[in-house]
């Protein structure tokens, strides 16, 4: 059951008394720490294991087995995504270079950087397919694969034994030196690899990535709404998950120095599953917990030989009660009942740059307690690039159905930048699948042109990219992010740095973040969030997610704002600051279209309306002429005519 393939026989003797293990330490706050408490906590286990051999082995397997648990945290607790095919993956990695350096004399370090290239393209090739599947078909195909690949290995004997496996791997040497599985000098090897494996981590975990990962777990539309692309977002998880994968494959080869398909077994996913789960998923100490958590469920099933089945059943039981979260999630948890904290820092930025409070502002909690409207108006509006002049939005005959109904029939309407127009109608007018149909979320006939491009059918992220931006009937925002880290997903979206710099933290990704916190502070500032913006969005009212999506759009610096009903569940006061806000976008060059329920929202922003009943366009003009024609009344009011 092991996750790092320490079966009884294969355990040396123990020659000493086992060290009780000690408890988890606090959490180190500041980034510098951080990055010194990896390689500092190696080096004692490796200094402390030193005089024991059997330490000495069970230190070098946990370290392995915390680079395949980070691997599959990466995929599974940040980016959602249960790839079981990550097993095999890691098999690939191991058989991969023991073949080439026994067939074609390779020393072990070009194998090393091979096998890492093979099971990334072989993770990468796993995730193509994917596309559009839910969690439970996409796990069914990653089997799928796992399976095939599996039954190609056992036939390939000159690659992997075949069904008795190699039992000559070569050993590694630097320099003449050789390291020894199993010895001192190769844990030391091995924990270099997972300080790497621990910084790329933690790297990723600060990163833009993080935000992008945890987004397509939770939201994947949120990401298109920020111009990423999820099923990008998808293959970069596979990707780093299968390098990771493979890298722990390569020295387990190289530890164990027996390797069979056996080893790569569905018994491994088990326990890696379990590593993963107990530990925390998406939590960046996650693996460590679960390694430590498996390990001591090993040491104790190993002492009660005749119960292992009882020992594993009672551990995993009392961890999913009293963490239903993971280790790592009742800990984080804990923590924040004894000391409450700040979110993460995005970038770890806190320390070069404070919350922007400009004037003074920024006190309110968008919930009516805030800065006069005008005040907060004026800011917000001021710090909106007017960057797109004269562009126009026309739409011409777009027609959606579903089945054999249709929700909008042959709509025709336009706006222009500068421009705000309401879009209303009674429930199921068909307002929201326009919206829809020019956003690139449902399909449609007709033609949408911005400017002297037609749109229609571009994929949502394009979109973004062109400049149009939208909110949704229902606030989309990440529940496990910071308000911040919602605001600042839109700048990652449209940064110029790409996933490969993201993911290790480069300083021109630094700067990025760096300048897209000051930018989302600023945006949060004007929209009277400041004191909330280190709050966990899934912790706020319904008023405030509303508030922080359209600061995310802002973010994008778009040519057009889609509004889905940004006055539902507002107060009066809300609704009054959301049509300041609105007009004020209409005067920096904005163009918005409005979509609400709400006659004096649209009275008070919008220049013109368009009426909507059974899917067609029925009236259009200024909003109090067009509200005392009477067919509106009949159709909107419920008032007959």
């Amino acid at each position: 059951m092991s996750i790092i393939g320490l079966d009884k026989a294969a355990r040396p003797e123990v020659t000493g008394a086992p060290r009780k293990a000690g408890g988890p330490r606090r959490a180190l706050t500041s980034a510098w720490a951080k990055h010194v408490a990896g390689p500092l906590v190696l080096v004692i286990i490796g200094l402390v294991a030193g005089g024991n051999d059997y330490y000495v082995h069970l230190a070098s397997a946990g370290v392995i087995a915390y680079i395949l648990t980070a691997a599959f945290n990466i995929v599974y607790g940040y980016a959602g995504i249960f790839n079981l095919s990550i097993v095999i993956t890691y098999g690939a990695g191991a058989f991969t270079s023991v073949y080439l350096e026994v067939q074609f004399g390779l020393p072990f370090w070009p194998a090393l950087l091979i096998s890492v290239a093979v099971t990334t393209a072989l993770s990468v090739l796993v995730a193509v397919p994917t596309r559009g599947l839910n969690e439970l078909f996409l796990a069914i195909q990653t089997l799928a694969f796992a399976l095939a690949l599996a039954e190609i290995m056992v036939n390939w004997e000159k690659f992997s034994g075949g069904t008795i496996g190699i039992y000559a791997v070569p050993m590694p040497t630097l320099f003449g030196y050789e390291f020894t599985g199993g010895l001192l000098p190769y844990y030391w090897l091995a924990a270099f690899f997972a300080w790497l494996t621990y910084e790329l981590v933690l790297r990723i975990h600060r990163s833009a990535m993080r935000r992008k990962l945890t987004a397509l777990r939770e939201g994947p539309r949120v990401l298109a709404a920020v111009g990423v692309s999820p099923d990008s977002t998808r293959l970069v998880a596979f990707a780093l998950s299968g390098a990771l994968a493979g890298l722990a494959g390569v020295l387990f080869a190289h530890f164990q120095l027996v390797i069979d398909l056996d080893t790569f077994s569905f018994t491994r996913l088990v326990a890696l599953l379990l590593a993963a789960i107990l530990g925390g998923g998406g939590y960046f100490l996650g693996p460590v917990f679960g390694v430590v958590a498996i390990l001591v469920m090993d040491e104790l099933s190993l002492a009660t030989s005749q119960a292992q089945d009882l020992v594993y059943g009672v551990g995993i039981l009392v961890l999913v009660v009293i963490a239903s979260g993971g280790i790592a999630g009742w800990l984080d948890s804990l923590m924040k009942w004894i000391v409450p904290r700040r979110g993460p820092d995005p970038a770890g930025t806190a320390d070069a740059l404070e919350p922007a409070d400009p004037g003074g502002g920024g006190g309110g909690t968008g919930d009516g307690g805030g800065d006069a409207t005008g005040t907060v108006t004026r800011y917000l509006a001021d710090s909106v690039k007017a960057v797109h002049r004269d562009l126009r939005v026309e739409v011409r005959g777009v027609s959606v159905a579903f089945g054999g109904n249709t929700a909008v029939d042959d709509v025709s309407i336009t706006f222009a930048t500068g421009e705000v127009i309401g879009l209303i109608g009674p429930n199921g007018a068909g307002k929201t699948t326009l919206l829809n149909a020019i956003t690139g979320d449902v399909r449609a006939t007709g033609s949408v042109r911005l400017g002297d491009d037609e749109i229609l059918g571009v994929p949502p992220q394009n979109l973004v990219r062109s400049g149009i931006g939208r909110t949704f009937q229902s606030p989309k925002v990440i529940p496990e992010l910071t308000l911040l880290e919602n605001v600042m997903l839109a700048g990652d979206g449209i940064g110029k740095v790409g996933w490969f710099r993201q993911s290790l933290l480069s300083p021109a990704a630094r700067r990025q973040a760096l300048a897209g916190r000051e930018r989302a502070m600023t945006l949060l500032t004007g929209l009277a969030l400041a004191d909330r913006a280190q709050s966990l969005a899934g912790d706020q009212p319904y008023g405030v997610l509303r508030l922080v999506e359209i600061a995310r759009n802002l973010m994008l610096d778009p040519a057009f704002l889609l509004l889905d009903e940004p006055g539902a569940g507002l107060t009066e006061f809300e609704r009054a600051e959301i049509a300041a806000t609105v007009r004020a976008l209409g005067a920096r060059d904005l163009g918005v279209v409005l979509v609400d329920h709400n006659l004096p929202l649209i009275t008070s922003a919008c220049d013109r309306v368009y009426v909507l009943d059974h899917g067609q366009v029925i009236a259009e003009g200024p909003p109090k002429e067009v509200f005392a024609q009477q067919e509106v009344i009949s159709a909107y009011l419920g008032v007959p005519g």
